[in-house]
């Protein structure tokens, strides 16, 4: 119904905003990680998604149509509602989501605030084979492993690698994950 909003940003929070479009303020939730990249004040084009409850309307932001889609995906997953995907959108990025579902890798979606062993199995058993693969998938799974084999908790080497530039190359996003490691101590 509403697919996007060009505005202004007129208040910022950590998931959420109110964008001024045409002297009208939308109420618009959106992932802390976009949050952390927006600014008071700034132009932006959002895309959107409307959710429709008996007793509410909602409106949920995205960075990208991948996002949306991943959103929509969620959603239709049982037992998962907007905020949830939301959640989920929040700690993982768009790639490591495709690149869980594909790989079937449970632990992903359990490392989420919300999301138990039996709604992990229902994620993976409900979206395998609706999602492409990344053309980053090798990339961030190797990564990962190197990350792993050097001592790396699991959990927060996932947060680590899902806040770095994707569009590195390997070798260069393993240089900038194992910096970041050295940095914040997450090997033990």
């Amino acid at each position: 119904m509403i697919s996007s909003l060009q505005g202004t940003i007129s208040h910022l929070g950590s998931d959420r905003l109110t964008l001024v479009v045409s002297g009208v303020g939308f109420s618009i939730q959106v992932t802390s990680r976009h949050s952390a990249k927006l600014a008071l004040g700034q132009e932006i084009l959002i895309q959107t998604k409307l959710v429709v409850r008996e007793d509410d309307l909602s409106l949920f932001g995205f960075q990208t149509n991948q996002e949306a889609e991943l959103f929509d995906l969620l959603c239709g997953v049982n037992g998962i509602g907007p905020k949830l995907a939301m959640t989920t959108l929040s700690g993982l990025t768009g790639e490591l989501l495709v690149n869980a579902i594909n790989s079937q890798d449970e632990n992903a979606f359990r490392a989420i605030p919300g999301i138990g062993p039996k709604t992990a199995k229902l994620v993976l058993i409900t979206l395998s084979g609706k999602v492409g693969l990344s053309s980053s998938v090798r990339v961030n799974e190797n990564v990962l492993q190197a990350m792993l084999q050097l001592g790396g908790d699991e959990l927060a080497s996932r947060k680590l690698l899902s806040s770095l530039d994707q569009s590195l190359s390997e070798s260069a996003l393993l240089k900038q994950a194992l910096a970041e490691l050295g940095r914040s101590k997450l090997i033990s």
